[in-house]
């Protein structure tokens, strides 16, 4: 684990020279040569704070940290120190130094604690910050070496687990730091100086005997579309005593459409207490999707899920949509209506509101005699 610093030098370089050079063919509107002198000193001492706040960032796959001119690794162990002590136990180790350059070289050395990034790397505190774990209880026996051209020194250590120590894994790690190095140019008519800090550090992962509790928290799964690209964003947290390293799926369903499945960025390390959030990306998202988002957490924990509603639609079909809802409820209404008109109309139509029979008048209605007639019993002549 080390900052490869070997391509910062060049790199800086052309940065401030970039930064520095005027092109005056381009400008159309002179300006006054105090402010091109203000803002290069600006821009001189932004790239230095840069610099001398460079963080330690991990090289994928490296063994020896080595930068080609100075490194730091175990004695005995191919990367990492790798231990495990009870609470109020100690234990003494060796980590090399090595200078392969011609000339002796003074460095810093300090242990600091391990932190993850937001983007799930590992990395060592600065100097400065506060000791709480490892960097507290690692001892060094100067906080100065000198290590001679083309050769290792040896620089051993102790690592002791204070008593009452909760159980559980630490991480923290020795660094090497080679003092400030100034160096002076100039670009135009403004000369400056800056100053290159170079860290180099080895990992040291501790382990406290005691009862393991995996856990990993989640919180809600939220999503935000910019365009046709679609961000996904899944905050976790180790809440348990032991380090994890988290995997993350994303399914994708629609009601209309085709499902999709996406991977979540995948952290190298969720050190106990830390939290950080998983990214999804979905590119060439459809411009409409009604369905739900269902995101698959795997780790040491065992597997949990986290699931959202995924509905979107541009503004122009919402608002046919709208219209078209209107445009149903005011036909319905117009049809209700015109059903109605035509009841009132039609004669012995009963209207919506129940059953009505015709009026019988009891002067309209002759009563005659109901005997049938008979031989004894002639029809009346009227």
């Amino acid at each position: 684990m080390a900052a490869n610093t070997r391509l910062w030098p060049p790199l800086l370089w052309k940065i401030m020279r970039a930064l520095l050079t005027t092109n005056r063919t381009a400008a159309v509107v002179p300006r006054p040569s105090r402010l091109r002198s203000v803002a290069r000193y600006t821009a001189v001492a932004l790239v230095a704070a840069a610099v001398s706040l460079l963080p330690i960032t991990p090289i994928a796959g490296a063994r020896a940290v080595d930068n080609g001119t100075i490194g730091i690794r175990p004695q005995f162990e191919s990367d990492f120190f790798r231990v495990t002590l009870a609470p109020g136990s100690d234990v003494a180790a060796t980590a090399l130094v090595s200078n392969k350059s011609d000339v002796p070289v003074t460095l810093l050395n300090y242990p600091a604690d391990a932190i993850s990034t937001p983007q799930g790397s590992f990395a060592l505190a600065e100097r400065t910050d506060e000791r709480t774990g490892v960097g507290a209880w690692v001892t060094l026996p100067a906080e100065e070496i000198t290590v001679q051209p083309r050769s290792e020194l040896a620089v051993p250590f102790r690592l002791s687990v204070p008593i009452g120590v909760t159980p559980g894994d630490y991480a923290g790690g020795i660094i090497i730091e080679s003092p400030p190095v100034a160096s002076t140019t100039s670009g135009g008519d403004v000369p400056f100086q800056f100053q290159v800090i170079q860290r180099q550090g080895v990992r040291i992962y501790l382990s406290v005997d005691g009862t393991a509790t995996p856990a990993l928290g989640d919180g809600l799964l939220t999503w935000q579309r910019s365009g046709s690209t679609i961000t996904f964003t899944l905050p976790i947290e180790n809440t348990g005593n032991i380090t994890l390293h988290p995997t993350a799926t994303l399914a994708l369903s629609s009601w209309m459409g085709k499902d999709t499945t996406l991977s979540f960025t995948t952290p190298e390390i969720l050190l106990p207490g830390a939290r950080l959030d998983l990214v999804a990306t979905l590119t060439d998202a459809s411009i409409l999707h009604i369905g739900n988002a269902e995101a698959t957490l795997v780790s040491e924990v065992g597997s949990q899920t986290v699931r959202t509603s995924l509905v979107y639609a541009p503004w122009w079909v919402i608002v046919l949509a709208v219209l078209a809802l209107l445009a149903g409820i005011l036909g319905i209404w117009r049809t209700i209506a015109s059903v109605r008109r035509t009841r009132r109309t039609l004669p012995g139509v009963s209207p919506p509101g129940g059953t009505r029979s015709p009026s019988v008048q009891p002067e309209d209605v002759s009563v005659a005699s109901a005997v049938a007639p008979g031989p004894d019993r002639p029809f009346a002549s009227g």
